[in-house]
């Protein structure tokens, strides 16, 4: 008897296992949302994104060789970009661009982005990728024009 009163007792805890529902990983940018970000803005833009998650699932020791990348994809485009006639369309200097940084994205993250999905982690938007290009653009522009500006006098 003394038994049954301690098994049906209401203030026991329930003895059942706890999961939880939600992860506590941080959302990611997606492949997708580093190329957007990188049709939009440069490759600087891709690398910012491909730097953001590269963080976030501990492998920031990837993220200066992005950003090396990135830099050179960028400056080999400018330079020909002053180098080459007018009559070269820009067209497939600006989708080699968008593909190495794809290909890159895939080389690193493919396999974790996957294992995220697969957790039940979250993807930041597309818009926001978007939204970082379009700052990019406006950003290098400014620069650019600086630049120019300063070297006219």
């Amino acid at each position: 008897m003394n038994m049954d009163v301690q098994q049906s007792n209401p203030f026991q805890p329930p003895q059942a296992d706890l999961q939880q529902a939600t992860t506590n990983q941080s959302p990611l940018y997606s492949v997708a949302g580093v190329g957007l970000a990188t049709f939009i803005g440069t490759p600087l833009a891709g690398a910012w994104l491909l730097a953001h998650n590269l963080q976030l699932l501990g492998r920031a020791d990837r993220v200066a060789m992005v950003w090396g990348i990135s830099v050179v994809l960028l400056i080999v485009t400018l330079v020909l970009a002053f180098v080459l006639p007018e009559e070269v369309p820009a067209l497939p200097f600006a989708i080699a661009q968008l593909m190495a940084m794809i290909m890159l994205a895939k080389n690193l993250m493919e396999t974790d982005l996957k294992q995220h999905a697969e957790a039940g982690g979250a993807y930041l938007s597309n818009w926001r990728a978007a939204g970082i290009g379009l700052m990019f653009t406006i950003g290098l522009a400014a620069l650019m024009f600086a630049v120019l500006m300063i070297l006219d006098f």
